[in-house]
């Protein structure tokens, strides 16, 4: 890994380092422009108020040339993990290419890596967070705790209220009491900080996430398991399709039942209980005063927020550059990448924060 907007890469020990911002990104041609300007809102924001914390990007898939750029513009190291499905097939060979429509699972699949730097703290960041102040703030304020993240939207802890249908709970914890593991309560996994060396843990439960993802998306093929009408459509979720084409009567056999309505956030159910697999594991939740999620900020005026950073969802992308920018004139110049590398922009999936 080096600090280069191509895939470059050099011995682990060359960057080892206690503390490091990472960004993970699986290559997807039509949201090329749509990913190049959340990464650009994102690290030149963070860059604005720390231009020295080690920040990288893990590339699974081609790295493309705007963002390249972004990269090294920015000072960012470039991880190139390969082809996304290969690396899930690495993991699981009967079931990761089955997986491989789903884009989610590779924010997971990193923690090896971090682990061979010796990384002792890790702020992980989907590529639709800005940040509004120096992440050392967040580094320091939290480092009590293995795993801190905002509470789940619509879980028992949500500000804004619980939806048992988005996320059940009590079947949640039935089925960390079944795989006989600890019950993790539900995060959000848009910004997550991981402490007191808690990574190398992390890349010893890899194998497990990539298992319980596969057998919770069974589950969604089970017609007596619940919510496997509504987030198990192949035509809301094109990956089931893939998933009910290669699943075995063993996977079935295994499957989990799943617990929301929403079959975009398999990837997080799994990692919920895969982290329930390590030992003693300590958990706790970001102020909301300090970190924002999804539209939380859109009602302060941008001069008078006191966040710490915001995951703001990709849905909201244009509300976000809007906010940061009011005047039109300054919305329609927000991102100087070069501009022959832009690409028309594409939309959100259905269901993607």
């Amino acid at each position: 890994m080096a600090r280069s907007g191509c895939c470059c890469e050099s011995a682990a020990g060359s960057w080892a380092m206690p503390r490091l911002v990472s960004y993970s990104l699986q290559a997807d041609e039509r949201r090329r422009h749509e990913h190049a300007c959340q990464f650009e809102l994102s690290v030149s924001s963070l860059r604005a108020s720390n231009p020295a914390v080690p920040v990288v990007l893990f590339s699974h898939g081609p790295l493309a040339a705007e963002i390249a750029w972004l990269c090294s513009h920015f000072g960012v190291m470039v991880r190139d993990q390969g082809p996304y499905a290969d690396r899930l097939a690495a993991l699981s060979p009967q079931s990761g290419r089955a997986m491989a429509r789903y884009p989610v699972l590779h924010k997971h699949l990193n923690f090896s890596e971090l682990a061979a730097a010796g990384v002792q703290q890790v702020l992980c960041c989907d590529l639709d967070t800005i940040f509004f102040t120096d992440v050392e703030r967040v580094f320091d304020r939290y480092a009590g705790a293995d795993v801190v993240a905002r509470e789940e939207v619509c879980s028992g802890r949500s500000i804004h209220g619980a939806d048992r249908a988005f996320i059940d709970e009590p079947l949640l914890e039935r089925l960390a009491h079944h795989l006989g593991r600890a019950v993790v309560a539900p995060i959000n996994l848009g910004v997550v900080l991981y402490s007191h060396g808690v990574v190398a843990r992390l890349a010893d439960i890899m194998k497990t996430f990539v298992d319980d993802a596969w057998r919770l998306m069974n589950g969604l093929t089970v017609r007596e398991f619940p919510n496997s009408a509504v987030a198990g459509s192949d035509t809301s979720f094109p990956w089931m399709a893939d998933v009910r084409k290669h699943a075995s009567d063993i996977d079935r056999q295994r499957a989990l039942p799943y617990p929301s309505n929403n079959g975009w956030i398999v990837e997080e159910v799994a990692w919920w209980l895969a982290l329930g697999s390590i030992p003693g594991l300590t958990q706790a939740d970001f102020a909301a005063c300090d970190v924002a999620q999804n539209g939380e900020v859109l009602g302060t005026p941008r001069d008078r927020s006191n966040w710490a950073l915001c995951h703001y969802y990709s849905h909201n992308l244009q509300r976000i550059v809007e906010w940061l920018h009011p005047r039109p004139s300054h919305a329609t110049q927000a991102f100087s990448y070069p501009a022959q590398q832009r690409r028309a922009a594409q939309p959100s999936a259905t269901f993607e924060r």
